[in-house]
């Protein structure tokens, strides 16, 4: 099962965008949780994502919590094996859910994957698309490395199985950024995929 966790502050013009994404490739709720947690944003984000009733939930922070609190709140919440974190100002594209969970569903030894993402504007134009990290769909080499020489990745284009974060932690909310509690080589070498469609993700 999935669980797609839609971190959200004061996104009210974007937050429909993320959720209609999202709901374009929605199995059902037997198989996909949908939920925006809110974290107390001044503006209308929580009165739009509560007017897709049943099917998006909602959960409202008591206080602000800030980026790293709201993610370490959306994965607490998840009940998911796989849990993908999408911003409240960002969307998936078509065969996104489809194709990163079939490395995670076949082999279990992975505890995450990844794809390209592409840097959108305000007005939905394509900025920047991501590096190619791989010619080809497998798992990385010295991925542990590669993370200690910069950001390569943002948690939009990534899944991670909630075990995964348990094991991990979370996110360390005292180093101001989005860093993992655990040790950075708990990811190890063996645990990432990387799937890429030539930027259709």
């Amino acid at each position: 099962m999935w669980s797609v966790m839609i971190p959200a502050y004061n996104c009210e013009e974007r937050i429909g965008t993320a959720i209609e994404s999202v709901l374009a490739q929605d199995p059902g709720p037997e198989r996909m949780q949908i939920e925006v947690v809110d974290d107390r944003s001044t503006d209308g984000t929580a009165t739009v994502a509560a007017g897709y009733g049943d099917r998006v939930t909602l959960h409202r922070q008591a206080e602000n919590r800030g980026n790293v609190g709201n993610f370490n709140t959306c994965i607490a919440r998840s009940r998911g094996r796989l849990v993908h974190l999408l911003h409240g100002d960002d969307a998936v594209r078509p065969g996104f859910y489809e194709r990163l969970e079939e490395p995670l569903r076949d082999r279990p030894e992975i505890g995450a994957a990844f794809c390209r993402y592409i840097a959108i504007d305000g007005d939905d134009n394509w900025t920047a698309i991501s590096a190619l990290e791989s010619a080809s769909p497998g798992v990385l080499d010295d991925w542990a490395g590669k993370l200690a020489l910069g950001q390569r990745l943002q948690p939009p284009c990534m899944v991670v199985r909630r075990s995964t974060y348990e094991r991990l932690g979370g996110f360390d909310e005292g180093f101001g950024g989005l860093v993992p509690r655990g040790d950075v080589e708990d990811l190890g070498a063996g645990e990432v995929e990387v799937f890429l469609d030539g930027g259709d993700f």
